[in-house]
């Protein structure tokens, strides 16, 4: 039996509300939802798994309509959700009353539950988490506990974050597969019985690294997981990128190695920039091109100006500059860290304040 679990993909997430691409994210993450559903049917996907989050807001009905013509296209597999924090359902939520389409098992129930699907020799049991609900693993588990189903597949579906008590509860039940959400990436427990599958999509420059869905396959006879693996389904990432600069870098040059690292990298990903390094005092860099090009969510300048400590003693010998840069390289060794930061600092708040005066 061929699956694919997936969660906390957060339609509607609005994590880059003001920016540019804010619209371009939005369509973006139902875009990977599309590419999951095509996956399905590439692969003749009998068993979908949505481990919570499917939804960053309580879906209205509209959006509930959308996701569901995509379900609709893929009758043969059997879909099988449960909500997490963020789907933010409630008594009065639209999703209780929505009609899915005939292969979708979306549980709304605040009690945990289980889906008898015999073509697949196959019984799933969901908990979904509700605000304020206090229910969670432990009453999932109680229910696997106590069904006396013969099924040789079973399977378990939870938005759970706490790794420690997916174990405590999930482990030792007899359970070809666990589906889990509830973290930004994807992790594997107790030999690949129990997953993580990660944010589908990344909803911060803290959710780095790849995310994107498991696929496998569980014998039908036997019950035993026989393949199981990742594979990288998001449409950005999150990116730092570090660019080192030195004195003779211009704002031309700076830009030049900006643009050929972001290409490298992927230009539909998402940068924090981070400049280091020494530079002129005299050069100020204009990176607003390169935000208006790119989808840079930050730009941190750690550059420090390299003072010329010669010309600058030569030219202020007799006022506080000069007794302060005098002072430090008295015996003209090789500045310590400490010194040379020392130095830096005061120069640059000098230089800033103009005070120059006599001592």
């Amino acid at each position: 039996m061929r699956f694919i679990h997936f969660g906390d993909l957060r339609l509607g997430l609005n994590a880059e509300s003001g920016r540019r691409w804010e619209q371009d994210r939005n369509r973006e993450i139902f875009d990977t939802l599309k590419r999951v559903i095509q996956r399905a049917e590439e692969m003749s996907c009998e068993l979908m798994l949505i481990s919570g989050e499917l939804f960053s807001h309580q879906p209205v009905s509209s959006e509930l309509e959308r996701v569901n013509r995509l379900f609709l296209s893929i009758p043969g597999t059997e879909i099988v959700i449960v909500t997490g924090r963020g789907d933010m359902i409630r008594r009065s939520s639209p999703i209780r009353s929505f009609k899915w389409a005939p292969n979708v098992h979306f549980n709304i129930s605040e009690d945990p539950v289980c889906y008898r699907i015999p073509r697949l020799n196959t019984t799933v049991y969901g908990m979904s988490v509700f605000e304020n609900s206090g229910k969670g693993t432990r009453e999932l588990s109680e229910l696997i506990k106590q069904d006396d189903d013969d099924s040789f597949i079973k399977i378990a579906v939870i938005w759970e974050p706490s790794p420690e008590k997916a174990k405590e509860a999930l482990s030792g039940l007899g359970l070809s597969y666990a589906a889990l959400g509830g973290r930004a990436s994807h992790e594997e427990l107790c030999d690949g019985h129990l997953c993580y599958c990660g944010g589908t999509e990344p909803g911060s420059m803290s959710e780095g690294g790849p995310h994107g869905i498991y696929s496998g396959d569980i014998s039908t006879a036997s019950g035993r997981l026989i393949d199981l693996r990742f594979e990288p389904m998001a449409s950005a990432t999150y990116m730092p990128l570090a660019v080192n600069i030195n004195k003779t870098t211009d704002g031309r040059e700076l830009k030049e190695m900006i643009r050929s690292e972001i290409e490298k990298r992927g230009r539909n990903n998402i940068y924090r920039l981070r400049l280091f390094g020494g530079r002129d005092p005299k050069t100020e860099f204009d990176l607003s091109d390169i935000e208006d090009e790119y989808r840079i969510s930050e730009i941190v300048d750690e550059t420090e100006p390299v003072y010329d400590y010669e010309a600058l003693s030569e030219e202020h010998p007799y006022d506080l500059l000069g007794y302060y840069i005098n002072r430090l390289r008295r015996d003209k060794r090789e500045l310590s860290e400490l010194e040379r930061r020392a130095m830096y600092h005061g120069i640059d708040a000098l230089l800033r304040s103009s005070d120059t005066r006599g001592v």
